[in-house]
């Protein structure tokens, strides 16, 4: 495993194990509408350095484990969301610190609902939020 720090958070992941993770993860979530209004968003979301990040870290910046979108009702398209990706490490120094890039914002999260099983019985999660327009014609979201 190689270690990793990204603000005062510092990690220990294994890059191959993740990659082969998530080429059996199967990100689908067809029936969550926050995922289904995330996933055509998500390349143009996450800043350049994310996305450096996630690749260090062996993710497949296409296959968000979770979406979630923070407590509403909202009254514009715009909408907090928050998500996270698994990888297959851990989280050695917790730290304090998020890293803020823009409206995004991340950092390597603690606890987090069980990961899929082909990520291990070592995982870790990196979680962000960011503002994202709601494009979807279904009115439910609002």
């Amino acid at each position: 495993m190689e270690e990793l720090r990204v603000g005062d958070q510092r990690v220990r992941y294994d890059r191959e194990a993740t990659a082969a993770g998530y080429r059996s993860f199967s990100a689908d979530r067809s029936n969550d509408m926050y995922h289904r209004n995330f996933a055509p968003q998500w390349a143009e979301i996450y800043p350049a350095a994310f996305r450096e990040l996630l690749d260090q870290l062996g993710v497949d910046a296409s296959k968000v484990g979770e979406v979630y979108d923070q407590v509403g009702p909202f009254e514009q398209e715009i909408r907090p969301t928050g998500g996270w990706f698994y990888f297959v490490g851990q989280l050695v120094e917790p730290g304090e610190r998020l890293v803020q890039d823009g409206d995004f914002q991340y950092w390597f999260q603690p606890s987090f609902p069980r990961p899929p099983a082909c990520f291990g019985d070592e995982c870790g999660a990196i979680e962000f939020v960011a503002q994202v327009r709601w494009v979807l014609d279904d009115s439910a979201g609002y």
